[in-house]
């Protein structure tokens, strides 16, 4: 792509995010335009030299399905400096945290509550726990991180994994529910 067409839409992208409510950062790089939704008292925080592949032709496994970025009523979203994410849904009610130089691959799911009651139309609450993924993490293609996880710092998550609970520092972790396989050292 030339250089200048890349720029505007980079900018584009940038101007489509402040305007749906995201606090951008100049550095930042959305390609495409992301769905954004920001209830009231929410933030959603982009931060310096994050990329964001929101289109088809932005990473050959973006399938069509657009980047989502929903941040309920007082609940925070911070994509640290330099993380990437490619066509995948955050979905915070509480605070998803992605550490500096993550990578969430394309299709995957973060959300931190339950979305309903469970089971489904009872009086029970919706739980919600806050989700903190560490620096250096790298999320496979397709996978679904719940509610009060933590991923520690440099883990890598295999493709299509489901993450419902805490994950060490430095380990590959795959499989529903994900496991640690083992060390990087």
């Amino acid at each position: 792509m030339k250089p200048l067409t890349l720029c505007a839409i980079r900018l584009a992208g940038r101007v489509w995010c402040r305007w749906h409510g995201a606090e951008v950062h100049p550095t930042a790089l959305i390609h495409g335009f992301p769905r954004i939704v920001r209830k009231p008292g929410a933030a959603i925080r982009i931060g310096p030299g994050v990329t964001i592949n929101a289109s088809c032709w932005s990473n050959a496994h973006n399938d069509g399905r657009r980047t989502v970025l929903f941040a309920g009523p007082s609940a925070l979203i911070d994509l640290r400096e330099n993380c990437g994410l490619s066509s995948s849904r955050i979905i915070a009610y509480q605070e998803i945290i992605i550490g500096e130089s993550s990578l969430i691959g394309a299709g995957c799911l973060i959300c931190d509550s339950d979305m309903h009651e469970i089971p489904l139309g009872s009086e029970n609450p919706v739980r919600i726990s806050p989700i903190s993924i560490g620096k250096a993490v790298f999320l496979g293609a397709n996978t679904t991180v719940l509610k009060g996880v933590t991923i520690g710092n440099g883990a890598v998550i295999g493709a299509s994994s489901v993450v419902t609970g805490e994950i060490p520092p430095g380990v590959i972790a795959a499989g529903n529910p994900a496991r640690a396989i083992k060390n990087q050292s």
